[in-house]
């Protein structure tokens, strides 16, 4: 829906660090009877506001249209002695790659591209295995080891040992053009706190979701993997049992199933609060469906004092992407042995979660990763340019 935009560095750096202007550059796709599409800049206005959940963000929407006209560019950005290419970068979701280009300037110099690879799976091979060898000019941000090990993969036809720099520092032997980057919860840090937020270091158990407010409630995406869901209710309740209005299910043993939705069936999106408010009254949470990148809401989850229970799809096969103890994560998908489980969190469940301390320290410990990470890329595309 949107791309960011970096641009314009600024030579007076604060403690030795480079200073950027970073905006968000929203856009709409447009689609035509011929079955073509196209994107056009849209700016905030009272008809559609920036959502204001980013004002905490400094990264204000880009108020002028992108890419500017030749006349605007400083005259020392102007010339072809940096190959031909702006200071301007602009970080495209891994959806949008087929427009990569749409943007390019007729008469100036061109900007420069990179793509964020918050997923593998929803990209849908629209960069095509020959792009990952004929653009090279691409910077590669990836957002999970998935994902990485996709782009390391697509890029070994052209390269042959290189670098993979961002928070881990400089690693030999990697492909070129490949950033290591990562992501966090906004919420699990004070500065980017919801009004009604998980579990956070230094928080009472009670607003943690501990046992006060928690019930036998398994939760679920029901977005994906709902074939696999569906056998695990049927194993838990039968297949005559009853389903109530917001699509829950309740087990004879008093375990009640029920999607992360609203409305009839549950099939309506939630807020994020509503998200979060749901999640610190369940035990568990399963996710037996593709893992296209390092998902949030296993990590929500487990922020609000869930189990969580995940197959080994996708970025879930990776430990480093989804660090559970190995009893939570299924290769093989064994009915029996997840519904066990499953009473067993329900019934010890501090027992259970107490399993998963590790798993959300390091979902707490994010948001550090993410500005090493994002300090390594500044690094890596300004300072070592200039």
């Amino acid at each position: 829906r949107n791309s960011s935009s970096s641009s314009n560095q600024n030579e007076a750096g604060n403690k030795g660090k480079r200073q950027l202007k970073a905006f968000m550059l929203y856009l709409r796709e447009r689609s035509f009877g011929n079955k073509s599409s196209s994107l056009e800049q849209v700016f905030g206005d009272r008809s559609s506001p920036r959502p204001s959940k980013y004002d905490k963000y400094n990264a204000p929407m880009a108020e002028h249209y992108f890419p500017p006209h030749p006349s605007d560019y400083p005259t020392s950005t102007s010339s072809s002695s940096n190959g031909g290419y702006s200071s301007d970068l602009v970080i495209w979701p891994e959806v949008w790659t087929h427009y990569i280009d749409s943007l390019q300037p007729e008469r100036a110099m061109k900007y420069q591209s990179a793509i964020w690879w918050l997923s593998v799976n929803n990209n849908k091979g629209r960069f095509a295995p020959h792009q990952f060898i004929e653009r090279r000019d691409i910077l590669h941000l990836v957002q999970s080891e998935y994902a990485r090990d996709y782009v390391r993969t697509k890029l070994s036809a052209a390269v042959a040992t290189s670098k993979d720099v961002g928070c881990g520092g400089t690693k030999k032997n990697e492909q070129q053009h490949v950033l290591t980057m990562t992501e966090f919860i906004p919420y699990s840090s004070s500065e980017f706190a919801l009004p009604s937020t998980p579990a956070t270091e230094g928080t009472s158990d009670k607003e943690k979701g501990g046992n006060e407010l928690k019930s036998n409630l398994v939760v679920y995406n029901p977005a994906k993997g709902m074939h696999w869901t569906d056998e695990i209710i049927r194993r838990a309740c039968g297949k005559h049992a009853k389903t109530e209005r917001d699509g829950s299910v309740t087990s004879g043993g008093g375990i009640r199933f029920c999607p992360i939705g609203k409305g009839p069936g549950g099939r309506e999106r939630m807020t994020g609060e509503e998200v979060v408010e749901l999640l610190k009254t369940a035990k568990v949470y399963v996710d037996f469906g593709p893992h296209p990148g390092m998902d949030r809401l296993p990590r929500e989850a487990a922020l609000a004092g869930c189990v969580v229970i995940t197959n080994r799809e996708g970025a879930a096969n990776f430990d480093s992407d989804v660090p559970l103890p190995a009893e939570f994560k299924f290769a093989k998908f064994d009915v029996d042995k997840i519904y066990s489980l499953i009473k067993n969190c329900c019934s010890k469940h501090d027992e259970y979660a107490k399993k998963l301390d590790k798993y959300r320290s390091w979902i707490l410990g994010q948001r550090v990763q993410m500005k090493a990470c994002v300090d390594g890329m500044v690094n890596e595309v300004v300072t070592k340019r200039t």
